[in-house]
């Protein structure tokens, strides 16, 4: 063998170690930790095709789906992924979790306590199935869901939280206050937790503490945002805005993992932006920088004591009709949400004493004791208008009737340091 031929044979060897399945799952993991979707989707389809009962593969390439919003899809691969490994806890866990998102309940416990009987350790099976328990009314058993998955991992934010979240709906506030405590020593920053807690200290009676918390005067910041200089008035950007929102290729009619009934709601438009959407972000951006910018630090205030130098900004549009609505929901991991107006039926109006379409602060994703009263304000939606909150807010929309389509952008500031 001539030393060219040796080159050749020590090429073909590294390249075919270079893309071999261990390397290229490697490289997919990467990728699906940085979020890097389409990479790690193709870096997994192709291990499948030289391992296509690749259990790992399939279970991972059934998650980025799933982030990408293609659901049946994604329920496919998992249950492909557990027709290759029986005994496969996390694929199970990963599989329930989208079932969570469809309502099927029966079927989500069913995966979730097959996941825990393989491995009876796994904190995150637990809190997922306290979730199922609780969204079908079972709070008992919800409740000791969610303390045994903190029993395996005390640090687990979520069952923390919506420990917290259970106990008030169980009316025990003094429960739900130790649990916001303990989840804020796992993360100062959860906005569940802030949330819960507010909540917690209205529920006994401490409205003053809670108030520091849910300040809503003070808190919710109206706002206008600059028309882009190629458009005349602010009725003309709109209207383009429309139009680019109802082109929009990730726009869904109530998507699994979006909280939205009776409407259409997109992905980060931000992803697959537009010329319209770019002059948007940048109006945006503008209003939200002079915002930050009026603020006086507060040490200690879970707003007001982290304010951001620099922030990464998503958009989710939605289209409501009459009857839609957006139940009580905050935005965990963000600093500052908010929502913009691009349409207002003229049925939304500050005349109706319901406040039918109006933005209500305040009220829970829980359904609150009857004997528990919360604090809710409302705020009445404006063509044009830009509305800013903490987004441990817990935020909805009140149901309308009537004809035309409430048409808004909401978006949320994830800070960068």
């Amino acid at each position: 063998m001539n030393r060219a031929e040796r080159r050749r044979k020590e090429k073909r060897a590294q390249s075919s170690s270079v893309h071999s399945p261990d390397d290229s799952m490697r490289q997919a993991m990467d990728h699906l930790q940085n979020g890097k979707l389409k990479r790690a989707e193709n870096l997994f389809n192709k291990v499948l095709k030289s391992a296509p009962e690749h259990p790992d593969a399939l279970h991972f390439l059934g998650v980025v789906i799933y982030q990408q919003g293609r659901f049946d899809a994604a329920i496919a691969l998992l249950e492909a992924a557990i027709e290759s490994a029986p005994d496969y806890a996390e694929a199970h866990n990963s599989l329930a979790i989208i079932l969570l998102e469809q309502r099927n309940f029966d079927a989500a416990i069913s995966h979730l306590m097959r996941a825990i009987e393989v491995r009876p350790g796994f904190a995150g099976a637990y809190a997922n199935l306290g979730t199922a328990y609780q969204e079908s009314g079972k709070l008992d058993t919800a409740v000791k869901s969610y303390r045994k998955a903190l029993s395996f991992n005390p640090r687990h934010r979520e069952a923390a939280y919506r420990l917290a979240s259970a106990c008030l709906a169980r009316g025990e506030a003094s429960q739900a206050l130790d649990a916001c405590m303990a989840c804020l020593e796992i993360d100062s920053n959860c906005q569940h937790a802030l949330a819960y807690l507010a909540l917690a200290l209205q529920a006994l009676g401490q409205r003053d503490d809670a108030r520091l918390i849910y300040e809503f005067d003070r808190l919710i910041h109206r706002s206008d945002i600059l028309v882009p200089p190629r458009y005349d008035k602010l009725r003309d950007f709109n209207e383009a805005l429309a139009t680019a929102i109802r082109e929009h290729p990730s726009l869904v009619w109530e998507p699994l993992n979006r909280v939205t009934h009776g409407g259409a709601v997109s992905g980060d438009m931000l992803l697959q932006p537009n010329q319209t959407i770019k002059l948007f972000e940048r109006s945006l951006r503008s209003a939200i920088d002079a915002y930050r910018d009026s603020l006086i630090e507060e040490a200690g205030h879970p707003l007001l004591g982290r304010i951001p130098k620099s922030y990464r900004l998503t958009l989710i549009a939605s289209i409501l009709k009459a009857g839609g609505y957006h139940p009580g929901h905050i935005h965990e991991s963000a600093w500052l949400s908010g929502v913009y107006y691009v349409s207002v039926p003229e049925v939304i109006n500050n005349v109706d004493s319901a406040h039918a379409g109006w933005l209500e602060f305040g009220r829970p994703d829980y359904s609150v004791p009857a004997d528990t009263q919360i604090e809710v304000t409302a705020c009445q939606p404006e063509d044009g208008l830009a509305l800013f909150f903490p987004s441990y807010f817990f935020h909805g929309t009140i149901p309308f009737s009537g004809t035309g389509e409430r048409i808004g952008i909401a978006f949320d500031a994830f800070p960068l340091e």
